[in-house]
């Protein structure tokens, strides 16, 4: 029996800039046919205003993650399967996380074409460095549903594969497994 049989929700989550919303796009349409649903969080917090407040420096919304929360579960109900991508998906109920990861420094030349002001790209970059996103996950999940994947040098199209892989063979490659990627470690220029 396939793996993607049995999840219920995979969240794909990552610092800005290491591809999400392209993946997610590609796996969307790749488990469209098993009744799979992208869902983003960003959007339900948009359309059903669910913040508590603007933060001037970062230039964004603060997302009340409780009512977000209460919301996605909400939509799990109802779903046979969801796919959920965001910069915090993995901190929604999840039956696998897949974190992306991207070299500190090519992450910040993704950035710098994204975004136009410091601090964004300067938090990123050092959230990235630091593995942030996989320790969160890791925290709230445990560290069997959590799996990294490094997009440096992967189209959305081989990282989307990478990820039915992982779906396909019930996470049993280890090679995937979270805590293997560490920036601090192999990154001779930070």
């Amino acid at each position: 029996m396939l793996f993607w049989r049995v999840v219920v929700i995979l969240a794909i989550s990552g610092v800005g800039g290491v591809g999400k919303t392209a993946v997610a796009k590609i796996l969307a349409k790749k488990l469209k046919k098993s009744n799979w649903r992208l869902v983003r969080p960003d959007d339900i917090a948009k359309e059903k205003k669910m913040y508590t407040g603007f933060d001037k420096e970062r230039k964004s919304r603060i997302v009340d993650m409780k009512r977000l929360r209460k919301e996605l579960r909400k939509i799990g109900r109802k779903e046979k399967n969801m796919l959920v991508e965001s910069l915090y998906a993995h901190f929604f109920d999840a039956d696998v996380v897949i974190v992306l990861r991207c070299r500190p420094d090519v992450l910040e030349r993704r950035l710098v074409k994204k975004y136009s002001w410091p601090t964004k790209i300067i938090e990123n970059r050092e959230a990235e460095m630091i593995g942030l996103i996989t320790q969160e996950a890791i925290e709230r999940h445990g560290g069997k549903k959590v799996f990294e994947l490094d997009t440096t040098k992967l189209t959305p199209s081989q990282t989307a594969g990478m990820i039915m892989q992982i779906i396909e063979t019930g996470g049993k490659n280890n090679r995937y497994r979270a805590g293997r990627i560490d920036w601090l470690r192999t990154t001779r220029k930070i």
